[in-house]
């Protein structure tokens, strides 16, 4: 792996850990996005085929550190999943 790929790689990893660590306190209370996109249109929540293992984005035993850990754990795995589809796909090239 060249040089410059490790540097953006590195970077790339700690903007993940600032972002993590800084969204619980700049994040909106009451966002707009899908959940309350189905609130509003009326679907209510099924039965879901697999539970989510931190629901909402919380680690309720660790209170606000618990919402940092879950968001920098889900970006570094994102990352690594990435990172490990890019490598088999590197390998089938060549």
């Amino acid at each position: 792996m060249e040089k410059n790929n490790i540097y953006l790689i590195v970077i790339a990893i700690i903007i993940c850990v600032v972002l993590g660590c800084l969204s619980p306190f700049i994040a909106s209370g009451n966002p707009d996005g899908l959940e309350k996109s189905a609130e509003d249109s009326g679907v209510g929540e099924t039965e879901a085929f697999f539970q989510s293992p931190f629901p909402d984005y919380t680690f309720e035993a660790l209170g606000i550190g618990g919402e940092v850990l879950v968001l920098i754990v889900g970006a570094l795995v994102t990352l690594a999943v990435g990172f490990g589809v890019g490598e088999i796909l590197k390998k089938r090239k060549s």
